[in-house]
């Protein structure tokens, strides 16, 4: 091979060459659309970042990337236009059709584009269709209601809080939980809410704080741009949410726009403060529900121990009456009673008295001494058997015969014969 077949350039020949022929390929600006990423701004204020054509494949290397470059006079016209359309800021993962030119850096051999401008409704248009695209899906899986499905416990004093700690989002939510006087017990995960892999963080925020079983998991941040929120449109936070088994809360701090996050989650509210209120609110109905009720049977058992109080006084003062009763009754009886004892004593003393006598005169007459002082006697056997009959001797047993004055023994030679 002839080494004189091709031309030799310099280093510094063939950058020019090449610096000079993609002026001629690209005299004018141009509109280019791709995806913000590795954002950075330098200390003199000028912006870098990688403008990207995502891989078909998740999980790829882009198929396209070309270094751009925004300029600190150009920055803050692109920054302005895009506040005042829609308060979008530049971040990772915006897409953005910007005008800018090519440029070739020969000391560094480096490509890039020279961003001078940006199409603001390209921006939002993009944002809008994949939002809605998003949405719809999610409502097409049955995931936009799965988890506002769930039961918020009366008490939620156990709380999961994915935030940014530190920032105003944080302390404004910690503050009105402390104020709330409750027992609350916040589990904190420190994430970033914006930029590169914050949406993964965020997810594995919600992940790691759902494994330790607290009642509620809060989402939080402060206010931003559209940009800035649009990491709570992302899908695998809003997947993430719809699929945990318990109730998530967001507090995203848009005044106007819900995110998919919000759509997704149990409960959304507009500010951190907001959410940290819901909760406090919770626990604040339930506690007014508690005192209704101890109030409830405080007056229940107020009104039985009157009515039984009442009860007792009323059968006291029955009893009272009854016991008076019965005793004057029974003190007039006694004192009748003894009324008629003294009438009729000395009559029944001298009756009593009288039938005494006639006994007393009865027994004399009977008396065996008078008896046998008037001509009787009384015979006995030997072993005190009376004798009545004659049948209940024997010839020559001896028998002891009772007269007025003494015995007379005797024994029996015949019985002798019945009349």
């Amino acid at each position: 091979m002839d080494i004189n077949e091709f031309s030799v350039f310099s280093i510094s020949e063939l950058s020019t060459l090449l610096k000079e022929g993609l002026e001629t390929l690209f005299p004018e600006q141009f509109w280019v659309e791709g995806q913000i990423s590795n954002l950075k701004t330098s200390r003199p204020g000028h912006c870098y970042f990688d403008l990207v054509e995502p891989n078909d494949e998740p999980g790829r290397a882009p198929a396209a990337l070309l270094n751009v470059a925004l300029w600190r006079g150009k920055r803050n016209q692109v920054e302005k236009v895009l506040s005042e359309s829609g308060n979008l800021t530049l971040s990772d993962d915006l897409h953005v059709r910007i005008l800018a030119r090519v440029d070739f850096y020969p000391p560094s051999g480096r490509l890039q584009l020279i961003m001078d401008q940006i199409d603001p409704s390209f921006t939002l248009g993009q944002l809008a269709v994949e939002r809605e695209r998003l949405l719809k899906q999610l409502f097409d899986e049955g995931l936009l209601e799965k988890n506002g499905l769930l039961q918020v416990p009366d008490v939620p004093l156990r709380v999961g809080l994915v935030t940014s700690v530190g920032s105003a989002a944080h302390a404004d939510f910690i503050t009105e939980i402390s104020n709330s006087g409750f027992g609350f017990t916040v589990l904190e995960y420190d994430s970033r809410v914006q930029g590169e892999n914050a949406a993964a963080e965020i997810v594995l925020g919600l992940e790691v704080l759902s494994s330790h079983n607290p009642d509620v998991i809060v989402l939080i941040r402060g206010g931003g741009s559209t940009a800035d929120l649009s990491i709570f449109d992302s899908e695998i936070v809003a997947r993430t949410i719809a699929e945990l088994n318990l109730p998530v809360f967001t507090g995203i701090g848009h005044e106007i726009d819900r995110s998919v996050a919000d759509e997704v989650a149990h409960s959304s509210f507009k500010t951190p403060t907001a959410c940290a209120n819901a909760l406090v609110n919770y626990v604040k109905d339930f506690s007014d529900k508690v005192s209704r009720l101890s109030d409830t049977i405080f007056e229940r058992a107020k009104s039985v121990i009157d009515t039984e109080t009442r009860f007792q006084n009323e059968t006291r003062s029955k009893l009272t009456k009854i016991v008076s009763t019965t005793f004057t009754r029974t003190e007039n009886t006694f004192n009748d009673l003894a009324r008629r004892v003294s009438l009729t004593a000395p009559k029944q003393l001298n009756h009593q008295n009288n039938r005494l006598v006639e006994l007393e005169r009865r027994l004399r007459v009977l008396d065996p001494v008078n008896v046998l002082a008037r001509g009787w006697s009384i015979t006995r056997r030997s072993d005190g058997q009376l004798i009545t009959k004659k049948e209940q001797v024997k010839k020559g047993e001896i028998l002891i015969t009772a007269v007025s004055n003494g015995t007379v023994v005797s024994t029996v030679s015949d019985q002798g014969e019945t009349s």
